[in-house]
């Protein structure tokens, strides 16, 4: 009898997990996410570009009235925060240190007006560096074409574009074509600053010039110019 009793009260509880809620049901219904559209890029070419101005990425929903990311260092310090409703948001990039990653670190929630949990904050990161430009100019005489390239980078202690001493990569084009070649790198002259390379040809080409990142300053390219 006593036999008997254990199955049917194992029969019940088998039972009773059968018709239970399922773990999904359970659950509790997640959160839609919330991104910072913060640019990988961050440049710094004037002293207006110090403020970037967003808005919150898709998914986010716009009952969002409070939200907050912390600007973390690599080695972990934490630097400033962020935060604002749904269509408001400023990063100082004259804030974030130049030349290494930024991890931009969520603090809680996204919340609505009534301080309701409404999206799960994503991370995202970032890297800031002051910006590079190249003027490109070029003459040809018979077989012979010279292009001559200035660079300059914008200095955040004088506020303004001073001239770059980095190498620079010449690159041509044949005139109809998608392909660029390297023709070769060269460093601007110390006194006039302009960099120069000289190819024999008898025929019009496309020709640009690339300036490498630094520590602290991005790429470019010039504008392209047919010599």
């Amino acid at each position: 009898m006593r036999y008997r009793t254990l199955l049917m009260a194992t029969g019940i509880l088998a039972s009773g997990l059968l018709i239970g809620p399922t773990a999904a049901q359970a659950a509790p219904q997640a959160l839609p996410t919330c991104s910072l559209p913060v640019p990988a890029k961050l440049v710094i070419n004037s002293p207006q570009s110090y403020i970037y101005s967003m808005k919150l990425g898709g998914g986010c929903p716009k009952t969002v009235q409070d939200t907050n990311w912390w600007a973390v260092r690599p080695d972990g310090t934490y630097n400033f925060g962020i935060g604002g409703p749904w269509d408001s948001v400023s990063i100082w990039i004259n804030k974030t240190p130049i030349g290494v990653t930024t991890r931009w670190t969520p603090e809680g929630y996204g919340r609505d007006s009534a301080g309701h949990n409404v999206a799960r904050l994503l991370p995202a990161t970032s890297m800031t560096k002051c910006a590079a430009a190249i003027g490109l100019t070029g003459v040809r005489s018979g077989t012979k074409t010279t292009v001559y390239a200035r660079a300059t980078y914008y200095n955040t202690k004088t506020k303004s574009f001073t001239r770059h001493h980095g190498r620079v990569l010449f690159q041509k084009r044949d005139v109809g074509s998608n392909t660029w070649t390297d023709l070769g790198w060269a460093y601007p002259n110390t006194k006039t600053g302009a960099a120069s390379y000289t190819i024999t040809t008898n025929r019009s080409r496309d020709y640009r010039v690339y300036v490498p990142s630094s520590s602290t300053v991005w790429y470019a390219y010039s504008p392209t110019k047919r010599v």
